[in-house]
């Protein structure tokens, strides 16, 4: 178990991870609230989904992979 400090609230806690700073670390209280996440709902999964296809589509076509 490594010490960290929780980016919600401040609090002095344990984690299983050696948290390295490039991602937040939040305490069990914190964690179970899920607060910290962003829900996608399935209208947004979709439209990320048909943005990469359009994204794929244009690169296959530059390089003439029709």
């Amino acid at each position: 178990m490594h010490s960290a400090t929780c980016d919600k609230c401040g609090a002095r806690c344990e984690v299983p991870f050696r948290p390295s700073g490039s991602k937040p670390v939040y305490c069990n209280d914190c964690f179970r609230k899920g607060e910290n996440f962003e829900s996608k709902g399935p209208d947004q999964n979709k439209k990320e989904f048909d943005i990469i296809n359009e994204k794929l589509d244009r690169i296959l076509e530059a390089l003439g992979k029709d």
